[in-house]
């Protein structure tokens, strides 16, 4: 990087100074600008030579005192006065002698002379005087005082002109030594000064390279540093906040929590609607303090990375696949239940699914999470009839370190904290214990967990889905289920149709299965589809379309590949399969809920209507089956169908 010095000055100084530049400018990378003033009031001079030096880009001036003194206080560039050392004055002394043995020194400073040189007038035989002086004018009165004693004059370059004006010798008290050394003064001072700005800079670029906001205070609550981030946090204005006091500058409403206090870390304040976690550090040098650092970060920002994280390493994987354009159905009702959990995912309130095993609720929560707001966040899904309660508890609580034989050393966060701004699916929710359910009641209520084994209150932000295949009133009369827990399950309901009360849905279930299990044998049967779906239709599937799909899948193998296969083989195949499942899946210690009537005679009758219910329910669609369930002929069948008030 190229050098710019300015050196002002007068008369013969700037012809020396211009043969030493001219001299030393090869071996520097240095440019160098001479710059000769003219006998000008000083109050003249700065609007003549400032504009000169500012608009070359100078690094520094070199110049006499009486300039420095005018260009002071005036630009920002650096500014140092010639050096003159006491070989200066006795060379110039020497020059002078033959001339006059009454010599004055002229300098606006004398203090620069630093020596007392009175002894040479008794060694050389010469008499001294000294001028100093403000204004050109104020010297030149001097010299044409000093004239009328036939001396000679050592001085600036403006001296020696005003000597010679009036008939005497100057003598230029600077020489090629003295302007070489100012040089190189003024190339060391520059080179600091530029380390410094390089340095800096770097601070600089560091303190706003970081999203916390920083404030640095004196021991007098005076700003020294403040960077971008902080302007940002609190809204400070753009202007140079550098030496204006701590509480001209924050915001008055959060001035006191910020001064109160000598020292504090992670304070919550609040400034302008933005939460901040503030932290307070005194600065301390020999037991006395020197001044205060202030930091800021933005909750929202921790809350979003501590967000990142989570989704990033505990929550990976924990994701919802399916969105509701997955669920196939053309079912009226089912339908319903679609658009209506399309409206519940808009919200954060609880959502209670009921429904028979097999029948998707999980993909219905996952749908769900997928339409809301949450999306983004975790989905986790726990089966709370899969683990035994005390695992189950820390699954989902977590654990601190100790808690039991057995825990992780550093502790484990549960499923409530890593599913923190997202969705949590509690499945088969009504085979969970009373225990357990009073510390579920407690998370839904409070929005808190506590970890096994741990006092500490962790604040949580989920969105609870529970799903469960039975109704749950029955069971909150019977005791088995906190009522408490129930209504604050059954903020939102959902009711999933079992699939022998869908059973248009079969065909749009059977074919994109049977293709994607066994494509070879979907076009092979493609062309009478209908009937083997017509087939699968007069089955009752208690396991719903789970037991469907185990239907399909078992049909697909028992297909031998290679053979050909019409339409009645298919549907014998099919009528195989689902006698199979009938069989497997035959009711056993199943129980009926029965109200009494006032009469033994009327009892009996609800009684009798409530287990035919029961079994119309569970072959829909095939009365031949369901009246050879019942034992009794098909006559017989619609005869007690009409006893009993019952349409089929």
């Amino acid at each position: 990087m190229t050098t710019n010095i300015t050196i002002v000055g007068q008369g013969e100084f700037i012809g020396l100074a211009e043969q030493v530049t001219t001299a030393i400018a090869p071996q520097l990378d240095v440019h160098f600008q001479l710059v000769e003033i003219q006998q000008l009031e000083s109050k003249d001079l700065i609007p003549t030579i400032l504009p000169l030096i500012e608009k070359t880009g100078t690094d520094i001036i070199v110049t006499g005192r009486f300039v420095e003194g005018l260009l002071a206080g005036k630009t920002d560039i650096p500014i140092i006065h010639l050096h003159l050392t006491p070989t200066d004055i006795l060379a110039a002394v020497k020059k002078s002698v033959p001339y006059s043995r009454h010599i004055a020194i002229a300098m606006a400073e004398l203090s620069d002379l630093r020596y007392d040189f009175s002894t040479l007038q008794e060694l050389l035989n010469i008499q001294l005087e000294y001028f100093n002086y403000v204004t050109p004018a104020e010297l030149q009165l001097k010299i044409s005082e000093f004239s009328k004693k036939d001396g000679a004059v050592i001085g600036t370059g403006l001296a020696v002109n005003y000597a010679k004006q009036y008939g005497m010798h100057g003598t230029l008290i600077y020489s090629e030594n003295s302007i070489i050394e100012s040089i190189e003064r003024a190339l060391e001072i520059i080179h600091f000064k530029r380390e410094e700005e390089k340095r800096n800079q770097a601070f600089k670029a560091i303190i706003n390279s970081v999203r916390d906001g920083i404030i640095a205070t004196n021991e007098s609550d005076k700003i020294t540093i403040v960077n971008d981030a902080a302007r940002h946090l609190l809204q400070l204005p753009d202007e140079n906040l550098v030496g204006r006091d701590l509480s001209d500058t924050v915001p008055s409403v959060c001035l006191p929590e910020l001064t109160n206090e000598e020292s504090f870390q992670d304070k919550i304040v609040t400034c302008r609607q933005t939460r901040l976690n503030t932290n307070k550090t005194a600065i301390y040098q020999k037991d006395a303090k020197i001044g205060t650092v202030l930091t800021f970060q933005d909750i929202t920002h921790i809350q979003n990375i501590e967000q990142k994280y989570r989704l990033e390493n505990e929550a990976k994987g924990l994701v919802a696949k399916a969105r509701f354009e997955d669920i196939i159905s053309a079912n009226e009702a089912m339908q319903r239940t679609m658009e209506r959990a399309k409206r519940f995912s808009q919200t954060d309130s609880t959502i209670l699914i009921i429904g028979e095993t097999g029948t998707g609720k999980e993909l219905l929560a996952q749908s769900i999470h997928n339409h809301s707001n949450r999306k983004s966040q975790p989905f986790v899904a726990i089966n709370c009839a899969a683990l035994p309660e005390t695992l189950l508890e820390s699954h989902l609580f977590g654990y601190e370190d100790g808690a039991f034989t057995g825990a992780s050393k550093n502790g484990k966060k549960g499923l409530f904290e890593i599913a923190h701004n997202g969705t949590v699916f509690l499945d088969e929710i009504n085979s969970i214990s009373l225990h357990f359910q009073a510390r579920l009641l407690r998370v839904l209520q409070e929005k808190e967990v506590v970890r096994v084994g741990g006092s500490k209150v962790i604040p949580i932000n989920i969105r609870v889905v529970a799903a469960a295949n039975e109704d749950l009133l029955p069971l909150v009369r019977s005791s088995r289920f906190r009522a408490d827990l129930y209504y604050r399950l059954n903020v939102l309901k959902l009711s999933v149709p079992p699939l022998r009360n869908r059973l248009e849905d079969i065909p749009l279930l059977t074919k994109p299965f049977l293709r994607h299990q066994n494509l070879e044998l979907y076009q092979q049967i493609e062309p009478f589809i209908e009937s083997v779906c017509g087939e699968l239709q007069k089955y009752s599937y208690p396991g719903n379309i789970r037991e469907l799909y185990n239907i399909l899948e078992r049909f697909s193998i028992l297909c031998e590949p290679g053979k050909t296969f019409g339409p009645d083989t298919c549907r014998k195949i099919i009528a195989e399969c689902m006698e199979d499942r009938a069989a497997e899946c035959a009711p056993g210690d199943q129980r009926i809920e029965i109200g009494l009537k006032e009469g033994y005679r009327e009892s009996v009758v609800e009684a009798e209507r409530v287990i035919m219910t029961w079994f119309i329910d569970q072959f829909r669609g095939d009365k031949t089956m369901l009246a050879t369930r019942l034992g009794m002929g098909r006559t017989t069948f619609y005869r007690k169908l009409k006893e009993l008030g019952i349409s089929l």
